[in-house]
């Protein structure tokens, strides 16, 4: 079971799936930071803490995206995790964050766990 210390950031703007997402890693052992629906938000959150990973979706609604986000965690050195429907193809945050891993939605709950697993603590990614 992972370590309780072991904080993940989500970036998440529809409540269902940030529920979800904070419920599956809480039962998983985790100590989940937020969800956070605005980029505004997990902004002031990234400043105030120092999460080992981050989920993040890439549309946050009304045009918005988690490009800010993702750009400081990166600064930090934090690894991220998109978990978008979006294709790295049709997706100019996706593109610009390469080497990112990203989880398809609908996600499956085992497959987010084992990459939420495998890359809590890693290096975070390369910026294009």
């Amino acid at each position: 079971m992972p370590n309780r210390d072991v904080e993940i950031l989500i970036v998440e703007d529809e409540a269902l799936i940030a529920y979800d997402l904070a419920d599956l890693l809480s039962e998983a052992g985790y100590r989940v930071r937020g969800p956070f629906a605005s980029a505004e938000t997990a902004l002031d959150a990234v400043r105030t803490s120092s999460p080992a990973l981050a989920l993040l979706d890439v549309n946050l609604g009304d045009g918005r995206t988690s490009e800010m986000v993702a750009e400081a965690l990166v600064a930090r050195g934090t690894p991220l995790v998109f978990v978008s429907g979006y294709n790295p193809a049709g997706s100019a945050v996706l593109r610009r964050f390469g080497d990112a891993p990203r989880i398809s939605k609908p996600w499956d709950p085992k497959e987010l766990l084992a990459a939420v697993d495998r890359f809590a603590g890693r290096p975070a990614p390369v910026v294009n």
